[in-house]
């Protein structure tokens, strides 16, 4: 028998996707092939929508019909909210999908906080992200003094918001300054714990050479949010448990440190398992 396959475009490749095995994976919330040694269960994926961002360019509304329709029932958006933000949380509410988290770009964040704010709350969404740092903004040790500073800021007036914010990580966080001190070192010390979580995204934390699973459990009241990408043997991103990348303990570290949504940033075959 032949199965009926649904196709997206993600960057430049192309991924032909079974509707089937995503349904009985996704939805099911048994999709990456994994089993935390733990027991608990892992009852949604989310995807971020920076994946199929250029479908969303060509037609927003049919892009988030067919994510609902694999089985996706939280997604994360990046950049782009649809032509108007009170429509796309209405077309939210009737695919049954939420967007817990939104990504923000720094520069809104720092300079026009109170409307990136107010997106947040039009989408229902309980996290802000930071998700970019320019590259000009974060040359030295002082700079990113200031970046915490400003981030510890940013943080408080979301709280006094109802809102949470946190930062997501690449791998520039882990490359060295001087003395061999590492970004995301000051940002997890200098930051305050009451006002700034984390988004780990466990492939940009593995190109940086970061045990993943040491910092959850080293920092257990700072991670909230956790992006599943897998690696492959050359370095690039591929399927979820298709990879080098252990799931099975970064899902355990990350149940037992509090984390609450997980999201995927690359659309992926799912596999039948226990998790």
């Amino acid at each position: 028998m032949v199965r009926r396959s649904t196709t997206f475009s993600v960057g430049s490749p192309r991924a032909v996707l079974s509707r089937r095995d995503i349904l009985a994976g996704i939805a099911g919330g048994a999709a990456i092939g994994i089993a935390p040694v733990s027991g608990r269960e892992l009852s949604k994926i989310g995807l971020q929508l920076y994946t199929v961002r250029d479908l969303l360019k060509a037609d927003f509304d049919g892009t988030l019909r067919k994510v609902a329709r694999l089985g996706y029932r939280e997604v994360e958006f990046a950049g782009i909210l649809g032509p108007n933000v009170r429509r796309t949380r209405k077309l939210l509410l009737g695919l049954g999908l939420t967007a817990p988290s939104l990504h923000i770009d720094y520069g809104n964040l720092r300079d026009n906080t109170g409307s990136s704010f107010d997106i947040a709350h039009l989408l229902g969404s309980r996290f802000v992200v930071c998700p970019w740092l320019d590259q000009l903004e974060r040359q030295t040790i002082d700079d990113w003094k200031r970046i915490c500073d400003r981030l510890n800021r940013i943080g408080e007036l979301a709280a006094r918001s109802g809102l949470t914010l946190a930062y997501h990580n690449h791998d520039f966080e882990f490359a060295n300054l001087a003395g061999g001190v590492q970004p995301y070192d000051i940002l997890l010390s200098r930051t305050d714990q009451r006002f700034v979580k984390f988004e780990l995204d466990v492939y940009w934390a593995t190109k940086g050479n970061l045990d993943s699973v040491k910092v959850l459990k080293t920092h257990p009241s700072r991670f909230r949010l956790v992006h599943l990408k897998d690696m492959a043997s050359d370095g690039s991103t591929t399927e979820l448990g298709n990879g080098t990348i252990d799931f099975a303990k970064i899902l355990d570290a990350s149940f037992r440190c509090g984390v609450q949504h997980f999201s995927s940033s690359k659309m992926f075959r799912p596999i039948r398992c226990k998790v």
